[in-house]
């Protein structure tokens, strides 16, 4: 994809990088080689955008809202020329599993995990939406 790759797969490459997701899982959400992601991670722009996002992430890990806005703004930041949106629309929303008895780190951690996934199905279905 080289220098056509889109703001939204740099963002779900973001996305994954802030949350602690290796290189190789954030080349395959957002549809690029490993290599590619890897020039992205020497542009200043890409890196300020996961340490925002990662903040947000490690901040709020229960406000979906508050990443997505985060997310948001990263697609502008990351649009050249100006910000296309990645997701309109009111609050989100996502499922959480917990088994009784779990600790707080444990429902911290299947909280971040859930909302995470519930950002990458968006995105996916957002990038999916734009072909």
């Amino acid at each position: 994809m080289g220098n056509r790759t889109r703001p939204r797969d740099k963002v779900a490459a973001v996305l994954h990088l802030a949350a602690g997701r290796s290189q190789a899982a954030a080349a395959g959400v957002a549809g690029v080689s490993a290599s590619t992601v890897a020039q992205w991670r020497k542009d200043p722009v890409f890196v300020a955008e996961v340490e925002a996002t990662r903040v947000v992430w490690e901040r709020r890990p229960h406000d979906a809202d508050a990443l997505l806005a985060r997310l948001k703004e990263a697609e502008a930041a990351l649009t050249p020329g100006g910000g296309g949106t990645v997701v309109g629309g009111g609050p989100a929303r996502v499922e959480v599993r917990v088994p009784a008895g779990a600790s707080p780190r444990e429902v911290e951690r299947r909280t971040a995990r859930a909302i995470g996934r519930g950002v990458a199905a968006v995105l996916r279905q957002e990038r999916e939406q734009g072909e």
